[in-house]
C-alpha cells in the first residue's frame, strides 16, 4: 500500500542528528535534553499530588492495622496482570491477609461484576477490594459491594465516565486531579499507590525499586507514551529485567530464547508481553501472576514454558483469523470504508489483535466480531489516525448491549440481528469523513530527516540509541536515503516463504544493506527497480564477528 512520507525535521546547522530529533519533540532546554538522554533519569512526582491519595492510604493502613482481608481485583491483560502482581508483592511484605481476583475473559468479561463481588465477599472473606487497571466505570457493581459491607478503592487510568462509583478513586484523569503527568498505565497508578504507602509507613525504598520491572512490563505493553515519568520508571525497570532479578521473567526469557539478547522495549512489546497476554486471551490470566510472583525455579520454568506454548497457539489462531478476515474483505467489503467483519470460529480473546492487523492491511477502521459464550456477538475494534472510534461507536450506542473504549480501540457486545445496521451506519459516517478529508485514509510515515550515505555509520546508531526506549510517544526515528543503487543479483526474498526482503545496495561507493520484513511481494510488484529511495530505522547487524550498520526498511519508492 502506497504511503505518504512526511518529513518532520531537517538537519539543523550546528546541531547533531540526535539534537535535531529532540528539537522536533520540543526538547531544547539543556537540562531537559540531559534528562531525556540520561542513563539515570530523575523525573518523578510526589504520589500525594494524586487526588484522594491521602484518603486511600489512610483507609488501607486502617485495614492493615485491623488485619482485615484485602483483595486485589485485576484485569486479564499485561497491565492488569502486572498491576495485580505489584500490589500482591508489595502488600505481601506487610500482611498475610492478601489475595487477588481476576475475571475470566470468556465467562465474566472485563472488570468487576456482581457475581465476582459476591464471591470475593462470601468465599474469600474480603473486607477491602483494591481494583487495578479497572473499576472507574463499575458504578452498579461498587454500589452492590457497598451494600455487602465491602469497602472499595478504585485505582485506574482510563477516562472517567460522567457518573463515578461511590468509593475512593485514584485516577489521574479524574476531574480535579492535579498530578502533573496524566499518562500512567494501570500498573503505574498501582505503583504510585504503593509509593504513597511506603512513604507513610517509612518502609525501605527497596520495597519499591524491586517493583519497577513490573511497571516496565505494564507500561510498555499497554502502549502509553514512553515520556516524562514513564520514561524514568522503565529505564530503571529495564535495568532490573536485564539483571535477571525476577525469577519469573528470567524463566520466560529462557523459554523464548532471549538469554543472549538485551531486553529492550521492543522485545517486551513483541516477545515477552504477548506470552502474558496469551494466558488471558486463551485461558486464565492467573498463570501470568503466578509466574511473576514465583520463587520456585522448577515451577517458574514450567509456567514460562506453558505461557510460551500458549502464545504459539494464540499466534496460530490469530493467523487463521487474519487470513479469513482478509479474504472476507476482498470478497465482500472491499468498497466499505469502515470494516465490520463477522467470524464464527475465532476466539474472542484474539479479535482485537486481528482487527488491528486488518486495519493495518487496508488502512481502514475495523471491527471484528465473533460469537461469545453468552450467545450474543462480542467484538473489538481498532482505528486509524484521525478517526476516533469511540466517538463513532457512541453514535450507534442504541445498537449495543454494552461498549467502551478510547480514540484508537474499542470493545463491545451486540445482538447478531443488529450487526448489518451497525455496519451500514458506521460505513456511511466513514464515507462522509473520507469525502471531506480523503488524506485520513492514506497511511503516513513520519521521517525525521534525510541522511547521506556518509551518515550511515555505527557511530550514528550508537548516538541514536540514547533516545531509547522507544514506544508510544517516542517512536523509533525513521530516516530516508534517496537514490540508492540496488544490487539486483543480491536483493531478494529470504526467511519463511521468502517474504522478507534482503536488500543490498550502494550509494557514493558506500555499501548500504537492509532487511524489509514482509516486503518482498511489494518490491516485486514495483518491478524490482535499479534505484530506490528507502525509509528506514537504523540497526546493527552482527554476523560471524562482523559488525555493520543495517537498515530496517519501513517503505521504499521507485526512482
Amino acid at each position: 500500500m502506497e504511503k505518504v512520507w512526511n518529513t518532520i525535521c531537517e538537519k539543523k546547522e550546528g546541531l547533531s542528528i540526535v539534537e535535531t530529533i529532540l528539537s522536533s519533540k520540543g526538547i531544547t532546554d539543556k537540562e531537559d535534553i540531559e534528562e531525556f538522554l540520561s542513563d539515570k533519569p530523575q523525573r518523578t512526582y510526589d504520589p500525594f499530588l494524586i487526588k484522594n491519595m491521602t484518603k486511600a492510604v489512610g483507609r488501607i493502613i486502617y485495614h492493615l492495622t485491623k488485619k482485615n482481608k484485602i483483595i486485589i481485583a485485576g484485569d486479564y491483560d499485561v497491565d492488569g496482570v502486572t498491576s495485580t502482581s505489584l500490589l500482591l508483592e508489595f502488600f505481601g511484605g506487610i500482611t498475610k491477609n492478601i489475595d487477588y481476583y481476576i475475571p475470566n475473559r470468556f465467562t465474566e468479561g472485563y472488570g468487576l461484576n456482581i457475581d465476582a463481588i459476591k464471591y470475593i465477599k462470601e468465599e474469600m472473606g474480603a473486607d477491602l477490594i483494591i481494583t487495578v487497571d479497572n473499576g472507574i466505570s463499575a458504578v452498579k457493581e461498587i454500589e452492590y459491594a457497598n451494600e455487602l459491607g465491602l469497602e472499595v478503592i478504585v485505582t485506574d487510568h482510563h477516562n472517567p465516565p460522567e457518573i463515578l462509583p461511590d468509593c475512593i478513586i485514584i485516577d489521574v484523569k479524574q476531574e480535579g486531579d492535579t498530578y502533573p503527568f496524566k499518562e500512567l498505565c494501570g500498573c503505574g497508578v498501582a505503583f504510585k499507590l504503593a509509593q504513597a504507602v511506603q512513604k507513610t509507613l517509612g518502609l525501605p525504598k527497596s520495597t519499591l525499586s524491586r517493583l519497577l520491572d513490573l511497571v516496565t512490563l505494564g507500561t510498555i505493553c499497554d502502549i502509553v507514551p514512553l515520556v516524562d515519568e514513564n520514561r524514568t520508571l522503565i529505564k530503571y525497570g529495564l535495568k532490573s529485567i536485564n539483571a535477571n532479578r525476577r525469577l519469573g521473567i528470567l524463566s520466560l526469557r529462557q523459554a523464548v530464547g532471549l538469554m543472549d539478547k538485551e531486553i529492550t522495549a521492543g522485545r517486551i512489546g513483541f516477545v515477552l508481553g504477548p506470552c502474558f497476554n496469551a494466558a488471558g486471551r486463551l485461558e486464565e490470566a492467573r498463570h501470568g501472576v503466578e509466574l511473576l510472583l514465583s520463587k520456585d525455579k522448577s515451577k517458574a520454568n514450567k509456567l514460562a514454558g506453558y505461557l510460551y506454548n500458549l502464545n504459539k497457539e494464540r499466534r496460530m489462531v490469530q493467523e487463521s483469523g487474519e487470513k479469513y478476515c482478509k479474504e472476507l474483505v476482498e470478497r465482500k467489503y472491499r468498497d466499505d470504508d469502515f470494516l465490520v467483519l463477522m467470524t464464527d470460529n475465532m476466539s474472542e480473546g484474539v479479535v482485537g489483535i486481528v482487527a488491528g492487523k486488518i486495519k493495518d492491511m487496508f488502512y481502514k477502521p475495523t471491527l471484528v466480531v465473533t460469537r461469545g459464550e453468552e450467545g450474543h456477538l462480542k467484538g473489538s475494534g481498532r482505528s486509524i489516525l484521525g478517526i476516533n472510534i469511540y466517538e463513532e461507536m457512541k453514535t450507534c450506542s442504541d445498537l449495543f448491549i454494552g461498549f467502551g473504549g478510547h480514540e484508537m480501540a474499542c470493545g463491545f457486545s451486540i445482538e447478531e440481528d443488529k450487526l448489518d445496521e451497525l455496519r451500514e451506519r458506521l460505513d456511511f459516517r466513514a464515507k462522509r469523513i473520507k469525502k471531506k478529508n480523503p488524506d485520513i485514509f492514506i497511511p503516513k510515515l513520519n521521517i525525521m530527516s534525510e541522511l547521506s550515505a556518509e551518515d550511515f555509520t555505527i557511530e550514528l546508531i550508537n548516538d541514536i540509541s540514547k533516545l531509547e526506549p522507544y514506544g508510544m510517544g517516542n517512536p523509533k526515528p525513521l530516516f530516508v536515503i534517496n537514490n540508492i543503487n540496488v544490487d539486483l543479483s543480491k536483493t531478494k526474498g529470504c526467511g519463511v516463504d521468502g517474504k522478507h526482503l534482503k536488500f543490498v545496495g550502494k550509494k557514493e561507493n558506500i555499501s548500504i544493506d537492509g532487511i524489509g520484513f514482509s516486503l518482498t511481494e511489494r518490491y516485486r510488484s514495483i518491478g524490482e527497480p535499479e534505484a530506490l529511495s528507502v525509509a528506514f530505522s537504523l540497526d546493527i547487524n552482527e554476523w560471524n564477528g562482523n559488525v555493520k550498520p543495517q537498515m530496517i526498511i519501513e517503505d521504499f519508492k521507485k526512482i
